[in-house]
């Protein structure tokens, strides 16, 4: 049904284009080719695909107390994985602050498409961009502008590590600081990224599992702790 509802919606606009410039019809065609796998997710119970999906929910712990949670999904249909990311943080470095943030990130044929960062400080926006791989190249969008990305394929960002021990990983995409890092192996089951303003990131895992992520900036030290692992299938 959703997907005869998109037939019907581009028949429609590509009679109302004749009268636009080819460059407006350009853009509309890029932004439809993104939107297509989400209408090829919602109609998955027409077709019969399955869609494997993977939540697991973390808490920010400090100084033994929980400042906060992660919410992370990972959610598969054929060639496609999607995961999101939901965050809340309540805590003091030098001033009080509540830091919110969402996350998503699109992954066709282990290649990152698309991610989106949005990020909240004290009902204040820090960040919010996108970046979408269009014609083999990566474009950064914000909401002052929208430039190339000279970096090769991505094949890994931040959120993968909840889910994929980095065993054969050497490096992970940043999404926040738009480059790659290395990703350094500690011992077994333990990494370590370290992050352009020198803090880093510590994951522990247990049974190919993120058993725990260890935190650690010039002001805090926070640990984030799965509370639990649900696995199911829609």
């Amino acid at each position: 049904m959703l997907i005869m509802l998109l037939i019907y919606t581009l028949k429609k606009l590509f009679k109302s284009t004749y009268s636009l410039e080819k460059s407006t019809v350009f853009k509309l065609v890029l932004k439809i080719k993104y939107i297509i796998p989400f209408f090829l997710i919602s109609s998955s119970s027409f077709n019969n695909a399955v869609t494997e999906v993977e939540r697991i929910s973390f808490s920010v712990i400090k100084n033994e107390s929980s400042i906060g949670f992660i919410d992370v999904e990972k959610s598969s249909l054929d060639k496609t994985t999607i995961y999101t990311i939901n965050s809340e943080v309540n805590t003091r470095v030098i001033f009080n602050f509540n830091a919110v943030g969402r996350e998503k990130s699109i992954y066709n044929e282990d290649t990152l498409v698309f991610s989106s960062v949005y990020r909240k400080i004290n009902k204040k926006v820090k960040l919010n961009q996108s970046l979408s791989l269009i014609e083999g190249k990566y474009f950064l969008k914000n909401k002052r502008k929208k430039e190339f990305l000279d970096i090769g394929v991505i094949n890994n960002n931040l959120v993968t590590l909840f889910f994929i021990e980095p065993v054969y990983t050497k490096e992970v995409y940043l999404d926040k600081y738009k480059k790659m890092v290395k990703i350094t192996p500690l011992e077994r089951g333990k990494y370590q990224v370290i992050l352009p303003n020198k803090s880093s990131n510590i994951y522990y895992y247990k049974n190919g599992a993120c058993a725990k992520v260890e935190v650690v900036g010039t002001f805090y030290k926070v640990k984030l702790i799965p509370n639990n692992v649900i696995e199911n299938t829609l």
